[in-house]
């Protein structure tokens, strides 16, 4: 029996999910947390098989790592509604194991929480060839404020004063930037973040960004469990 400890804020969800466990019987729904305190706190107090989480707006990268580290090796599924290739390579580069779409069968989201809590990774298989496809860049909450702040126009002196920063340390930043971007100057950057972390908008100058992670950093829902056939799991040790 594999105890499930759930993250949600839906109490529909909640009642659904345990009349289903219930009925199906390989599965457990041990705890239920509504607030991310309490869900911190029930994982410092019992350890669980999975961790089931409902995407939500308070689920940031940043909060994720946070649970991740409390979770102390407890496996982690996201609980979403859609697919998102850019949401599937952040949500694996921070240690999640498994996506799961609320949509799916009873039976395969049973199948996919009994296998990410024996320590596989299950992606989409056509997401797989996405992900391999794609050059994947992820960037530190720092590297994100950095960029998003450029759009706004500020220069590097401004940008060190808005973060902490010597200017010295914001031309490295921006060095490293170009690198891993794979770009050649500030305005590429700046095209590249409102793309990619903007999403195709420009930040209006006077926009304040407080130094931690700029709400970019937030998971947009995506999904990436497969059906039947086009299932691919992966045995693979913890992120």
């Amino acid at each position: 029996m594999l105890n499930v400890l759930l993250y949600t804020t839906q109490p529909v969800l909640a009642l659904g999910l345990t009349a289903a466990f219930e009925e199906e019987g390989d599965c457990h729904l041990a705890s239920i947390c509504s607030t991310t305190p309490l869900l911190l706190e029930a994982l410092t107090r019992e350890r669980f098989g999975v961790l089931l989480i409902e995407a939500a707006p308070e689920i940031s990268a940043e909060m994720l790592s946070d649970i991740k580290d409390a979770a102390q090796g407890t496996p982690i599924v996201i609980w979403v509604d859609a697919v998102s290739t850019e949401f599937v390579a952040q949500a694996i580069s921070l240690g999640v194991r498994g996506v799961l779409r609320r949509n799916l069968s009873l039976e395969l989201q049973v199948r996919c929480l009994q296998k990410v809590g024996d320590g596989e990774l299950w992606v989409e298989k056509t997401l797989i060839a996405s992900l391999l496809s794609t050059k994947r860049i992820v960037l530190s909450p720092r590297e994100r404020q950095i960029a998003t702040l450029l759009v706004q126009g500020l220069k590097n002196k401004e940008i060190g004063y808005r973060l902490g920063l010597t200017e010295g340390t914001v031309k490295v930043y921006f060095s490293r930037l170009f690198q891993r971007v794979g770009v050649s100057d500030r305005f590429e950057l700046a095209l590249y973040a409102i793309e990619h972390l903007l999403g195709g908008r420009c930040s209006p100058a006077e926009t304040e960004v407080p130094p931690v992670p700029v709400a970019s950093a937030r998971l947009i829902p995506g999904a990436v469990l497969t059906l039947d056939a086009g299932m691919a799991h992966h045995p693979l040790g913890a992120l």
